[in-house]
């Protein structure tokens, strides 16, 4: 039996997908038109939770080299907005000190798993210009078994996948990098500030990367974003308190939420960012995405071991396996971004004896952690 999937996106999605099938012995066209670029994003970094560090790892997918990932070891949230000090709120670790997530550069993974599909003779790699003259033909749905769409802008996610439940916060993120003294640097903070939360996520002994998301519901706020503020926001709130922090460029995106109300087209399927987006609140949106690879993966390796063809059928299952799942993790991260945005000193003080007796149930952390780890376990 031959198979052919078209699998189109220019991310991380789209080569991690690309590896788990090609090592299915199923022939990908990969419409990426930005895979022989030398330079990708160069500050951007992502948790990937300890689950899917093991299938990725599993599958080839992460690199051996030590620079490829970092171990959190453990995590502190804190809260600074009812007082001048940070007040802690939650601690989380594993048990025997095992890693509860990595820290993976997007750079690293990018250009290592792009090296290891390259040359296999299964994949065809379509560098075209204008993807959507390849959409538009209405022959792409007899040309594969199944196409698969990554790309949240194309002819495809517009003309089919627009359905969507979506929310603007009216908030952006700011990351950066800064490379400071050497130390363990293995645990994670969570600074929930009145401006937003900033998260201190290590990726090396001498640096750790940034996220600052903002609120802009007020004018206040809008003013209180220049570069300069955001570096004397991390330098006060770094646990290593020094004015020689070097930073990288600091880069800024607006935050959205979106969920696809349709999943699948015909024998096309949505995936990725396409299906859902997140805040990036908890890190959970690529360990989402991952989530459904492993789904995806395992419909369409029973499929093959039955001698069955891979078809529509492999989507319709998809969607009942994730879609109902999918919505509802969504939707607790969403919730979770609602709940620490209000900022009012009554209801902080709440918040602090709420979250100080959490701190003390290990039973109710152990579900907060499995949760974060393995999503809903299906």
């Amino acid at each position: 039996m031959s198979e052919k999937i078209c699998i189109i996106g220019d991310g991380i999605t789209a080569l991690m997908l690309t590896k788990v099938l090609l090592d299915l012995n199923i022939k990908i066209d990969l419409v990426n038109q930005n895979i022989f670029n030398k330079k990708k994003f160069s500050t951007r970094t992502f948790a990937i939770s300890n689950n899917n560090f093991m299938f990725l790892k599993k599958k080839s997918i992460l690199s051996e080299k030590i620079d490829s990932s970092w171990k959190i070891n453990k995590i502190n949230v804190f809260n600074t907005k009812s007082k001048n000090i940070s007040s802690l709120l939650l601690d989380f670790k594993n048990k025997e000190n095992n890693p509860i997530f990595y820290m993976i550069r997007y750079n690293n993974f990018f250009f290592n798993l792009k090296s290891k599909i390259k040359k296999n003779p299964l994949l065809k790699i379509l560098n075209i210009k204008n993807e959507n003259n390849l959409l538009k033909n209405q022959k792409i749905k007899n040309n594969y078994n199944l196409v698969i769409n990554c790309n949240g802008s194309n002819f495809i996610n517009k003309n089919f996948f627009f359905r969507k439940i979506n929310k603007k916060y009216n908030a952006v993120a700011f990351t950066t990098i800064i490379k400071h003294k050497k130390f363990s640097n293995n645990i994670a903070s969570q600074y929930f500030t009145k401006l937003g939360p900033m998260a201190f996520l290590p990726i090396a002994k001498n640096y750790t990367s940034v996220v600052w998301s903002v609120n802009l519901d007020n004018q206040k706020n809008k003013n209180c974003i220049s570069d300069a503020i955001i570096k004397n926001k991390i330098r006060e709130l770094f646990s290593l308190k020094s004015n020689n922090l070097i930073f990288s460029s600091i880069n800024k995106f607006d935050l959205n939420f979106s969920i696809s109300k349709e999943y699948y087209k015909k024998n096309i399927l949505a995936f990725g960012d396409t299906l859902h987006k997140i805040h990036p609140l908890a890190g959970q949106g690529i360990n989402m995405t991952i989530r459904d690879i492993k789904i995806l993966k395992s419909i369409i390796e029973k499929k093959i071991n039955l001698g069955l063809e891979i078809n529509e059928n492999v989507l319709v299952e998809f969607t009942n396996k994730t879609k109902s799942y999918n919505f509802l993790f969504a939707k607790s991260i969403d919730f979770t971004e609602k709940y620490f945005s209000i900022n009012n000193s009554a209801f902080n003080i709440y918040s602090e004896k709420l979250f100080n007796k959490i701190n003390k149930n290990q039973l109710v952390k152990f579900f907060f952690m499995n949760f974060a780890d393995k999503g809903f376990i299906i």
